[in-house]
């Protein structure tokens, strides 16, 4: 066997261990964090539509806090000072469709090499950041293809209701704790046979082939802590939220494909899965459907594709004040549920909403429609990012209201101005 072959062969075989394991589930035992201050709990709710908004009526015209809700925005109103909707911000990415991934991180998953932590998505660094302190170190709903490891992993989605249910609150059986077990030793198996190959490679290396191959190793050992962590909530009971609702959750009733109904029971367990800390990190990606609502008879897609025709952007209209209703149910959710230093649960969760789309009509990737709410922050206004100022601006003030102890995140070029 040749040098060559050997260290092809060893790097594609590494490469198949990083893809399989960055999803294990992890988690310290409660008991560790427990003691913790609520207030220090910090979560992120993401939820992205993958067709842009009608623009005209989502932005407002007026920058600052006495800015007017628009049309799209009005049932949001009971909330006005819980969120900060922003205009004119995006990652200067290009390709419509193909660029919709990009909404989390601002990189392209092909220029991800050119980037020192690749398309790393914000909800997955939110999660190396909470996502000891949980079961599930991240959520990610419905739709996969929005969220991103550092080492360049999509992250694979829970894409039926019912899934999402047995994940969460029903316990495994002996056979399946087991089963879950031999896992784990397993994976560590492969671990430890896969790094000691790599480490016979070390003195065959140049030195910009030894960087590489000591990223690989920082992320076998991020993997082995994981593994480490996993094992500690096997056998630790899961919460028992109660609800008639979510019993036909449970039977899969709710796996129906009307939009409306999907929107409704995934950010009701999106909800329980914050307020039960069973995740402090959950994403929802909206997918293409028919959304039952009256009047709307055309698929999500279709109608994204509106052409200014007015019989689609009426229907359209429909689908986005749904949409912004139900997101302010979820955030009323959040802001009604008190925690146990008395602060909502709203207080320390982020809830940013948005799409990698500007317009689905046009199919630009400019001027993206995004809000944030809760966290922390200081809201009621609307920040008019005229400057240009990149969406990772956001992004960076969002992860380091997390705690995070960076300067850069992706394309930023620092914290967002503007922002309360």
């Amino acid at each position: 066997m040749n040098k060559s072959n050997l260290h092809r062969r060893t790097f594609l075989r590494g490469a198949g261990v990083s893809i399989a394991l960055p999803f294990m589930e992890s988690l310290l035992p409660r008991s560790s964090w427990a003691i913790e201050k609520v207030s220090r709990l910090h979560r992120l709710a993401v939820v992205s539509v993958p067709f842009g908004m009608v623009l005209d009526e989502f932005h407002p015209s007026k920058a600052g806090s006495d800015y007017e809700l628009t049309s799209t925005l009005q049932p949001l109103s009971k909330y006005k000072s819980d969120f900060t909707v922003f205009s004119n911000l995006d990652h200067g990415v290009r390709g419509g469709h193909g660029a919709n991934h990009t909404l989390l991180s601002g990189i392209k998953s092909t220029e991800r090499a050119t980037f020192p932590d690749g398309n790393l998505t914000v909800d997955q660094r939110a999660a190396e950041l909470v996502g000891h302190r949980t079961r599930f170190p991240s959520l990610v709903f419905w739709q996969d293809g929005m969220s991103y490891t550092r080492t360049g992993v999509r992250v694979p989605s829970i894409d039926k209701p019912s899934k999402a249910f047995r994940l969460l609150f029903v316990d495994a059986n002996e056979k399946e704790r087991k089963f879950e077990r031999d896992g784990l030793v397993s994976s560590g198996s492969i671990l430890d046979a896969v790094r000691t190959d790599a480490k016979s490679l070390n003195t065959q290396l140049g030195s910009e082939d030894q960087a590489k191959l000591e990223e690989y190793f920082n992320s076998i050992r991020e993997t082995e802590k994981k593994l480490e962590l996993a094992e500690n909530w096997i056998d630790q009971p899961k919460p028992k939220p109660q609800g008639a609702s979510l019993k036909q959750v449970a039977s899969g009733a709710r796996d129906e494909k009307i939009g409306s109904n999907l929107v409704d029971t995934w950010l009701d367990l999106m909800y329980l899965a914050l307020q039960t800390n069973s995740s402090h990190v959950a994403s929802l990606a909206i997918g293409n459907c028919n959304w039952g609502l009256d009047g709307v008879i055309d698929s999500y897609h279709a109608l994204s594709h509106h052409g200014q025709r007015e019989d689609k952007l009426t229907q359209l209209a429909v689908v986005e004040k749904f949409l912004m209703g139900r997101l302010a149910n979820f955030i009323g959710r959040l802001k009604d549920t008190k925690q146990a230093d008395g602060t909502s649960l709203l207080s320390s969760t982020q809830v940013l909403f948005g799409s990698g789309l500007g317009s689905g009509s046009r199919h630009t990737n400019e001027n993206l429609p995004i809000i944030l709410a809760g966290g922390g922050f200081k809201h009621g206004q609307h920040v008019d990012g005229q400057n240009k100022q990149p969406l990772c601006n956001l992004y960076l003030s969002m992860l380091q209201q997390m705690g995070a102890e960076q300067d850069a995140f992706n394309r930023s070029q620092g914290t967002l101005t503007g922002l309360a």
